[in-house]
């Protein structure tokens, strides 16, 4: 065999191998991007923020607590049964969402409903039904407000964070005007309400940049990162997600 031959034989080989770690190394990279894509991904909007979190009543409870089924404790919790009516249309396994009846929103039409938790009915009689709690996220009190509980899609997805500066011109821009229980401040995963809804355009899944309101002649500077976890007609609950500073009543968010 000529050493020319060899030369182009053992040429060949060096490409082969070449080649084959390339590919190794590219698949190797690919692991490490979706693996980063995983870890950058979770619920932004969870199924206990459908049901826990705060928000505008647009319409009354259809029932309340009435009664505990058994015991005489003043708070209820995970699997405790308790007496609801009226009935109306309501039948055996419907999930139902508590809600504690808060005071009106000035400028807004309906009262606060503060999520306490999820029940299921088990049984009807005549014009009340037996309840079973399936998941308390507060206190659960005779009198608190119940409605049928509507089944909406958790988002998952990246939080965006909250750099940038505040946008003139077109871009929705709100005002952070009530925190829960009456707080002063929120952290990450904190709940606010704001005043722009489905009526300005706004969207569930939507992520909003919080920015510090405005003090003296410094510009509002950002703060925090939030998720849209529920809209009504004129408001809007979110999510903190991120930040930097805590999250105060007056703050403006601004969409993405």
């Amino acid at each position: 065999m000529s050493n020319k031959h060899n030369r182009s034989l053992i040429l060949s080989i060096l490409v082969l191998v070449l080649a084959g770690g390339a590919a190794v190394r590219m698949a190797a990279q690919d692991q490490v991007d979706k693996t980063r894509t995983i870890r950058n991904t979770f619920p932004l909007i969870a199924e206990t923020d459908l049901y826990c979190a705060f928000f505008v009543l647009e319409q009354e409870p259809g029932a309340r607590i009435l009664a505990q089924a058994a015991g005489d404790r003043l708070l209820l919790s995970d699997a405790d049964q308790f007496w609801g009516g009226p009935v109306g249309e309501w039948r055996e396994g419907l999930i139902l969402q508590i809600l504690e009846i808060g005071t009106n929103v000035p400028g807004v039409r309906g009262n606060l409903g503060y999520g306490r938790g999820r029940a299921r009915i088990v049984r009807v009689e005549g014009n009340r039904f037996l309840a079973q709690i399936e998941k308390a996220c507060g206190p659960v009190r005779l009198g608190n407000g119940l409605l049928p509980f509507e089944k909406k899609t958790t988002v998952e997805g990246r939080d965006l964070g909250y750099r940038g500066i505040l946008q003139g011109g077109g871009v929705l821009t709100g005002h952070i005007i009530v925190l829960p229980d009456d707080h002063d401040q929120i952290g990450a995963n904190g709940y606010a309400l704001i005043d722009r809804g489905l009526e300005a355009g706004l969207q569930l899944g939507q992520q909003l940049t919080v920015f510090g309101a405005e003090v003296g002649d410094k510009s509002p500077q950002a703060v925090g990162n939030a998720v849209v976890i529920g809209a009504g007609r004129e408001t809007a609950t979110i999510k903190i997600l991120s930040l930097k500073d805590v999250i105060r009543k007056g703050d403006l968010v601004q969409v993405k």
